[in-house]
């Protein structure tokens, strides 16, 4: 077959949907298959990226196709017009088509829905965003596009908010990036040191936008300090400001790092004595498997997937201050524990078995309509 990806999100790093794309696509390309991958882009000013990308192993063994379509202008022609992709790339064999458009096309379709945030909790997304999910799921759901899924969670939600039936939806786990492991303690000393980290640290790492629900982990932390034992903790927020009201830690024990680059995430993680992730929702939730696969014990909260992705390997709580509090208490009480269970929990999700399950669906897909 020749397959057709929408990469366009690789462009924008830092969020969930281009890490799921990058491992995804690079795993296609590491499959020993005798499928052909070529890869569709849309970008403006950040097009560079991906030109760069394109000559870089495995990527350069694909076909690309760059073209200077920022964002914006791409929701307007593919999710608001019948203007088919194939004026864009040509005819292949099968399209999965991006987190962002969903195009016109004549050819087999396959998408995948990270999750249904903006339906679930719309005033935790952003209103262009909120639009253009929208205006694609109704496209999708009208249409005859195969759906996969991070999860059974998003799987379950997709069933029962636009009543698709379950053989148009495949769950198909991500995996974690083989760079997450636990570094040596020199590579967890030159993080620490590069980011002035000289005290036992709390660490939560994402975007900044409401549905990340940083606050809930700001007010648990401030429980956790009042207790002596724990007073010298202080808490690191890392990841980029996306929109709504802007995290401030003025105070002492708190520090916001921003956007921290992929070569310093495992000894971010490693250095941490636990990562608390109290988001609202996630389709599938990749800094808790990061954070496992690097040794650190895990509290999130216990909604959407995070039972399916954390398991027993880590503290599930309610999403209160006080559950918070008990959760991150109970995982700096018991470490060694919960870094055993976390590093077994990571090694369940693979981006080579997310490859092969994905094949698998274009192959079905495609015999289906020949």
């Amino acid at each position: 077959m020749k397959i057709l990806l929408d990469v366009s999100q690789i462009a924008y790093p830092g969020t969930g949907s281009a890490r799921y794309t990058l491992g995804l696509v690079r795993a296609l390309l590491e499959a020993h298959t005798p499928h052909a991958f070529h890869l569709f882009a849309g970008a403006f000013r950040s097009s560079h990226k991906l030109i760069e990308l394109s000559k870089t192993p495995p990527y350069d063994r694909a076909t690309w196709k760059i073209l200077p379509i920022p964002p914006k202008l791409a929701r307007v022609i593919f999710n608001k017009t019948n203007l088919p992709i194939e004026t864009f790339t040509g005819v292949y064999d099968l399209f999965h088509t991006s987190d962002w458009t969903e195009p016109h096309s004549a050819m087999p379709k396959v998408t995948t829905i990270h999750d249904l945030i903006f339906r679930l909790y719309p005033e935790t997304v952003d209103e262009l965003v909120r639009n253009t999910q929208t205006q694609r799921l109704d496209r999708i759901v009208t249409g005859s596009t195969h759906v996969i899924v991070d999860s059974m969670n998003t799987k379950n939600d997709l069933m029962k908010i636009y009543s698709l039936p379950d053989s148009r939806i495949d769950v198909v786990y991500p995996g974690v990036d083989r760079s997450f492991t636990r570094p040596s303690n020199q590579e967890i000393d030159r993080v620490k040191n590069k980011y002035h980290l000289t005290s036992p640290y709390l660490l939560c790492l994402g975007t900044q936008e409401p549905r990340k629900n940083l606050g809930l982990a700001i007010s648990a932390f401030n429980l956790v300090k009042k207790r002596p034992e724990f007073s010298s903790l202080s808490l690191v927020i890392a990841g980029k400001y996306g929109w709504g009201e802007q995290v401030k830690v003025g105070e002492v024990g708190f520090k916001t790092l921003g956007f921290v680059v992929e070569a310093d995430l495992p000894g971010l993680y490693a250095g941490a004595e636990v990562f608390v992730f109290p988001s609202l929702y996630e389709g599938f939730g990749f800094p808790v498997l990061e954070a496992m696969a690097c040794g650190t014990p895990v509290v999130a909260i216990n909604v959407a997937s995070q039972s399916e992705i954390v398991g027993q390997a880590g503290v599930l709580v309610d999403k209160t201050p006080s559950a918070l509090e008990e959760g991150i208490v109970i995982a700096l009480q018991s470490p060694a524990k919960y870094r055993a269970l976390g590093l077994a929990q990571a090694q369940k999700f693979t981006w080579d078995n997310c490859a092969k399950e994905t094949i698998k669906v274009y192959e079905r897909i495609v015999s289906k309509k020949t």
